[in-house]
């Protein structure tokens, strides 16, 4: 799958879920709870246990990493005002959820692969929302955005808002 393809189907997928489903705003999760597991959709702890298998409705805790095959897919709703869709061949650690702070703080890092990032609308001041990639660092200033990893290098596509990329120091 091409990068623009890519971006369109997390773009119009976000859109449907933020719109659509209202799922974001009813689920409470501390950590990350699965909404959807679409073909191979594995989780490795962070202690680095074997590859298990999760479907829609398995929690993950933060340190896990995701894994998704060849056209597999999958959504983590990570606090009330934000979810990520993994899409596939990708592999996505959720490294870190505080939703004590303020704002709350979540960072993903992305090391391989693609994902749609899907924030509430108007939730900038609430939430502090970034993607690592091997190239740096993508944060959300309320928007809507995608991001990629490919051949080493991180991409970022807006929807609509503002992303700040933060470039790794060593590149």
């Amino acid at each position: 799958m091409n990068r623009m393809n890519w971006i369109r189907g997390a773009f119009s997928f976000g859109v449907v879920f933020l719109l659509g489903s209202g799922e974001l705003v009813q689920a409470e999760p501390k950590s990350g709870k699965v909404t959807v597991a679409v073909g191979d959709v594995k989780a490795v702890a962070e202690d680095g246990g074997a590859e298990t298998p999760i479907k829609a409705g398995d929690k993950v805790d933060v340190g896990t990493t995701i894994k998704t095959g060849a056209e597999s897919r999958a959504v983590v709703v990570i606090t009330v005002r934000s979810a990520i869709r993994i899409s596939e061949n990708s592999e996505v650690v959720i490294e870190t959820v505080d939703e004590a702070a303020t704002p709350s703080q979540v960072l993903v890092d992305l090391k391989d692969g693609s994902l749609g990032a899907l924030l509430k609308p108007n939730a900038a001041g609430e939430l502090d929302f970034k993607v690592r990639t091997p190239s740096g660092v993508a944060a959300a200033r309320g928007t809507f955005y995608a991001v990629a990893v490919k051949d080493g290098k991180g991409y970022a596509q807006v929807k609509e808002g503002r992303v700040e990329i933060i470039p790794n120091p060593e590149n």
